[in-house]
């Protein structure tokens, strides 16, 4: 009886080991899968991310800017590998099926734009056509899918806001070689040196109160948007703001 019972443990030992490593082949098959559709904002770029990221073009409907597409690519190229924000940013787009058109025309009253019924990114004419523009229509892109009161078009101001400040962090951190114009605040402003001040505390991590942060947020924002606003952007609706664009993006994991 003894010897009948131990052979029957040993069989099922060798069972449940047998399941275990089934199940951790299956875990790296899946690790390895997973490798295509999703990176780490701490990790460099996988093996193949130049052909990853021009899944964010729809070519289809990009043929009158097709001469401007090379160009196009290689900004989703520069940011998904400098920026690890924008990694993220992108792979959600991505795996979530959303694709732009690229539109490269004159336009008198904006640089660039997002366009969300039609799902185009423009830029007015060539000379706009740049990376820092991207940036700032991606995170558009982004908000629109992931923001539910940015999607249902409220509080305009506060988004174009949170874009303006995210573009300066990145610029400022990742291509602080570019002649760049800062968007969040003019360069004749008397606010100006205070900014670019509060870019740097948030580059080095030292925001870490949220009233705090909110409360520059809304100075600053009101002394930029002042100059902008129009029937969408009203510079009263940046009372009562509250990191939302900023909080996926910037301070996802930030926060001590």
């Amino acid at each position: 009886m003894k010897t009948k019972l131990f052979r029957n443990i040993g069989y099922l030992l060798f069972i449940l080991l047998a399941l275990s490593s089934c199940v951790n082949e299956m875990d790296m098959v899946e690790d390895e899968q997973g490798l295509e559709t999703l990176s780490s904002r701490t990790s460099p770029p996988f093996a193949g991310y130049e052909e990853w990221v021009k899944k964010l073009i729809d070519y289809d409907k990009s043929a009158d800017s097709k001469s401007y597409l090379g160009k196009v690519e290689n900004f989703l190229q520069s940011i998904y590998r400098f920026i690890p924000e924008m990694r993220d940013v992108v792979d959600d787009l991505i795996n979530r099926g959303f694709k732009f058109r690229v539109a490269v025309r004159h336009d008198d009253e904006r640089k660039s734009w997002f366009n969300p019924n039609s799902s185009e990114i423009g830029f007015s004419g060539v000379e706009n056509l740049k990376i820092e523009n991207m940036i700032h229509e991606l995170l558009h892109f982004f908000a629109f899918y992931s923001v539910d009161e940015y999607r249902k078009r409220l509080y305009a101001a506060r988004e174009e806001y949170e874009i303006r400040v995210l573009t300066d962090l990145f610029m400022r951190r990742d291509f602080s070689t570019f002649p760049y114009e800062y968007q969040g605040m003019k360069i004749d402003h008397d606010e100006y040196i205070r900014y670019l001040g509060w870019l740097d505390k948030l580059l080095k991590n030292e925001v870490q109160n949220m009233d705090q942060f909110s409360e520059n947020f809304i100075q600053f924002g009101i002394s930029r948007l002042f100059w902008i606003e129009d029937t969408k952007i009203k510079v009263a609706d940046l009372n009562g703001y509250r990191p939302r664009l900023l909080g996926i993006i910037w301070f996802y994991g930030k926060i001590k």
